[in-house]
């Protein structure tokens, strides 16, 4: 009764610090947050000829062999190393085509998309037309009652994007075999809400929930009044020129769509707009991950520390699941995956991704304005595992590849 006691108490302190700052214009840092900011310096590294020739070095050997050992149909990488932009492409855009992937390529970043709903969260809460610790009720739709854990504790927004809020992985009862990022709709996911429970106190286990995403993506949209998709627009989409990242996409998008294995039809995904639906270009995720780092021309992004900001270390909660997909999570954050520093390698922050015969990974230290994001179609012997694993080697290096000068 006393440990059950002092984890509500712990979770109402975090609760209080967490809306006190949101309240002044600053989010919530965690000790574990604050150290990592302390020492980044944010600065652009301009290194020299043979940095810059050693790093394309890098991305040519390693892209090679994380698709030599990952084994996809089909495969682009955009790699920011700095100043530095590289783009690479194997394999071909579907079987037998024998064209290679191409910057305008259309794509699936399945659960990358969550990344982008956490960002249009924290800018409408840098607007004041939310806070990150509303609980869900405040959103509600058809006066439907959120479900709690019987302590007292509401779900609220940063619990959604943080998978901390108790509600599952998947709605239940989704037919099988079905395409992806279409069920449940908004009024599914509301309707099952009447009766359903949730298994642990908001905030005290994590447990990877696209449910709570979609879920997000609802409470947004009843808070500004407004469609999900044109927030998408207005936060995202139009002011970084991501011309095709959208959740319709039209028949000439279509027509540029990569396929793998088992892969869905390409049709509208408004019913997982916040979990996994999105559609774009490996151009268009270059300039959404350009909005992380600093270049010679930009800063990076005014929001970027709050969005990857680590909300929870591992050490606090109580248990985690389906979030060890890339590499042990030991913080977690709105979306995002933050892997403690190794050796000489500062800390990665990383998502994952899958559905519809795509497979996408984004890893980042932007301490050292380094990220990488590669986009795969599988086939029947594809890894995800080595395209992770390799990704993780490929910003290391460049790391280290920073250190010979």
């Amino acid at each position: 009764m006393k440990k059950r006691l002092y984890k509500l108490c712990a979770v109402s302190a975090m609760i209080w610090a967490i809306s006190a700052c949101a309240d002044s214009g600053h989010l919530h840092q965690n000790k574990f947050q604050q150290s990592n900011a302390q020492s980044a310096r944010w600065e652009v590294f301009e290194g020299n000829g043979k940095i810059k020739k050693m790093a394309t070095t890098l991305v040519d050997q390693y892209s090679q062999s994380i698709f030599d050992e990952g084994s996809p149909l089909g495969m682009a990488m955009v790699v920011i190393d700095n100043n530095q932009v590289i783009h690479r492409s194997l394999g071909e855009t579907y079987r037998g085509s024998g064209v290679r992937p191409r910057q305008d390529s259309l794509i699936r970043i399945a659960s990358i998309t969550k990344l982008m709903t956490s960002e249009i969260m924290i800018k409408l809460a840098q607007k004041k037309r939310l806070k990150i610790t509303d609980p869900l009720q405040k959103y509600t739709y058809d006066g439907v009652r959120i479900p709690n854990y019987g302590t007292g504790q509401p779900i609220r927004l940063y619990h959604l994007a943080s998978h901390t809020s108790g509600l599952p992985r998947e709605q239940p009862g989704g037919k099988w075999g079905r395409p992806v990022f279409i069920w449940p709709t908004q009024s599914n996911r509301w309707n099952w809400l009447k009766t359903a429970g949730i298994n642990a106190t908001p905030g005290t286990t994590a447990a990877y929930s696209n449910l709570a995403y979609d879920l997000l993506a609802d409470a947004l949209s009843k808070a500004t009044g407004k469609p999900y998709p044109r927030l998408l627009q207005e936060e995202i989409t139009h002011p970084y020129r991501m011309k095709d990242t959208t959740l319709t996409p039209t028949p000439s998008q279509c027509a540029r769509l990569m396929v793998g294995v088992k892969s869905s039809p390409c049709v509208n995904t408004l019913a997982a707009a916040g979990s996994g639906g999105i559609y774009s270009t490996p151009a268009d995720m270059q300039r959404w991950m350009q909005q992380f780092l600093s270049s010679h021309n930009q800063l990076r992004k005014q929001t970027a520390s709050r969005e990857q900001g680590v909300y929870f270390k591992r050490a606090d909660l109580t248990s985690i699941t389906g979030m060890d997909v890339a590499g042990q999570a030991d913080g977690i954050g709105l979306g995002w995956v933050y892997m403690d520093a190794k050796d000489d390698i500062p800390g990665i922050y990383q998502k994952t991704g899958g559905g519809g015969g795509f497979n996408t990974y984004m890893a980042m230290i932007p301490e050292q304005n380094i990220g990488v994001f590669v986009v795969m179609t599988r086939k029947e012997q594809s890894q995800f595992t080595r395209v992770t694993s390799g990704v993780n080697e490929l910003v290391a290096a460049l790391a280290r590849n920073h250190s010979q000068i």
